[in-house]
């Protein structure tokens, strides 16, 4: 569709993509998994910033409604629509994006932490070069999954959905970023054209899949943008009104360091998109105007708080009168310091690697100098390895290597607390104690020592246990194994077990990566 311009983020993040793609005929290299991870990162972050405005769009038609509800209802009631269309859309989309991440991560069952991978500062699923999940879940058996045809089904059924609430006049105007999904036409060559799935899914590194999946995340947000935006304009709910106009300065940050650039943008609170932005700086010198925004950007290169101001010139369209809207701000010029984040939580584990990742503005990450008070770290450029072995706190120190190569001052130092690895859950084959099925308990095959709702992917095994066995009108038989495989006894126990049995382990002891013998907790089944 014609109209609507895209930000020259998302035009940038759309080439990289299409670039990397295209890469990927020739060659799956390290580098481009990675550069694919950015571009994901980029993209979801800017589906935020989307979101946010999608809000405020809704905000705006509440208000329209309330003060003119009859005049705005017909849009209102389309915009509703739209939103409740694009809500759906993207719940199904993240639901086969996060099957995908944990397929290609941990595999139990739900996308957490543990499906991520950090390398050089750059988090993606541990699988990112992966070829086969996107082609099991979307493309096979013979190129065309079920679940491939129903993403292209609900993806042609949203775009419909989202034109069917525009006046037919009016769809040229407005940008629908969702594509169509559907096969090319047959080729009259003897070539065989990949239908939509093989093309976008097949043979396609994980990495490159998740990206893809969020820049579908990305087109719903701007085609849901764009509708409801021109259902707003159509009411006039949006029109510029000078009746009560301030200046205002957004800073990306009012706090950075030497060598880095203040940015800020500076705008006109409920502007006249009509007219062109005029905004002048105390002392001469004027700001940049990018679709409706000043630019204003200036190197940092001595400590102290920096002022600076000016004022916004609006000139009436009637009379021709200019008015002058004063603005001023200010930010802080500091030295670099180190920043040095866990990346699973504000704890270290004894017996398990603990990365950790360390950054330090205006230091490149290869020369930075991490040092420990107990344990040890290793590794470079910014991401690191923590091991420990006692419990209580430490302290990790960051110097950066200077330009003669020497050791710098101390940069940053954090404190964090050294903890043993919590006990794990003694199961019988992975279910939780209580009543159950006689067939699905005799299937099992002996003890399982499960970690739940930790950071961490870790495996007990499990040492020994004793097994109480309570059959009614018999003498209580007890069974001590050794390992976590039911011994032969055991198991001709459990073949016999009717229902109405009960079973008890306990003295359950399990060994875990810190080497240290754990006694667990006891667990009883019950059979019906």
């Amino acid at each position: 569709m014609a109209g609507g311009n895209l930000g020259p983020r998302q035009k940038m993040i759309n080439m990289m993509y299409l670039v990397l793609t295209a890469m990927l005929a020739l060659n799956v290299s390290a580098e481009i998994l990675k550069a694919f991870a950015m571009i994901n990162q980029s993209l979801e972050d800017t589906n935020v910033s989307i979101e946010q405005k999608n809000v405020a769009l809704y905000a705006a038609f509440d208000a329209k409604m309330k003060d003119e509800p009859g005049k705005t209802k017909e849009s209102y009631d389309k915009a509703m629509i739209v939103k409740r269309e694009s809500e759906a859309m993207l719940t199904y989309i993240r639901a086969i994006k996060s099957e995908m991440i944990d397929l290609g991560g941990n595999k139990n069952g739900e996308e957490d932490e543990g499906d991520y991978k950090v390398e050089q500062g750059v988090r993606t699923v541990i699988q990112d070069g992966n070829i086969d999940i996107s082609s099991q879940v979307l493309v096979n058996p013979e190129g065309r999954s079920e679940r491939g045809v129903e993403l292209m089904n609900k993806i042609n059924a949203y775009r419909q959905a989202v034109l069917n609430v525009l006046p037919a006049n009016d769809r040229s105007k407005v940008k629908i970023y969702v594509e169509e999904a559907k096969d090319p036409a047959p080729s009259t060559g003897s070539n065989v054209k990949k239908n939509w799935l093989q093309s976008n899914f097949g043979d396609m590194p994980l990495s490159g899949v998740i990206t893809l999946f969020s820049k579908f995340e990305s087109d719903i947000r701007n085609t849901e943008t764009e509708v409801v935006a021109y259902l707003l304009g159509a009411i006039d709910a949006a029109s510029f009104k000078f009746d009560n106009l301030e200046a205002k300065v957004i800073a990306k940050s009012n706090y950075v360091l030497t060598g880095q650039e203040y940015e800020a943008d500076v705008l006109l609170v409920a502007y006249d998109s009509r007219q062109a932005l005029d905004i002048r700086l105390e002392g001469g010198g004027t700001v940049p105007v990018e679709g409706g925004l000043g630019r204003y950007k200036v190197r940092a290169s001595n400590e102290g708080i920096k002022k600076w101001g000016g004022f916004i010139v609006v000139k009436n369209p009637g009379t021709g009168e200019e008015t002058k809207y004063p603005f001023s701000s200010e930010y802080t010029v500091a030295k670099p310091a180190a920043v040095i984040s866990p990346d699973k939580m504000n704890v270290f584990y004894i017996g398990v690697d603990n990365p950790v990742s360390i950054s330090a503005p205006g230091i490149t990450p290869a020369n930075l100098l991490p040092s420990m008070t107990a344990g040890s770290i290793t590794g470079s450029n910014g991401s690191y390895i923590v091991k420990v072995n006692q419990p209580g706190e430490l302290t990790v120190d960051v110097r950066g290597k200077g330009p003669d190569g020497k050791p710098t001052g101390v940069l940053g130092s954090s404190k964090f607390r050294v903890k043993y690895v919590p006990d794990p859950i003694a199961t019988v084959g992975g279910l939780d104690g209580g009543q159950i099925g006689t067939a699905q308990f005799k299937a099992q095959g002996g003890m399982i020592a499960l970690l739940k709702d930790f950071v961490f992917d870790l495996r007990f095994e499990i040492q020994s246990f004793r097994m109480i066995y309570i059959a009614p009108r018999q003498d209580p038989q007890v069974v001590t194994v050794t390992g976590a495989i039911y011994s032969p006894q055991a198991a001709a126990i459990i073949r016999n077990a009717k229902p109405g049995d009960r079973f008890i382990f306990d003295d359950v002891k399990a060994i875990g990566p810190d080497k240290v013998t754990r006694k667990l907790n006891p667990v009883t089944y019950g059979l019906n």
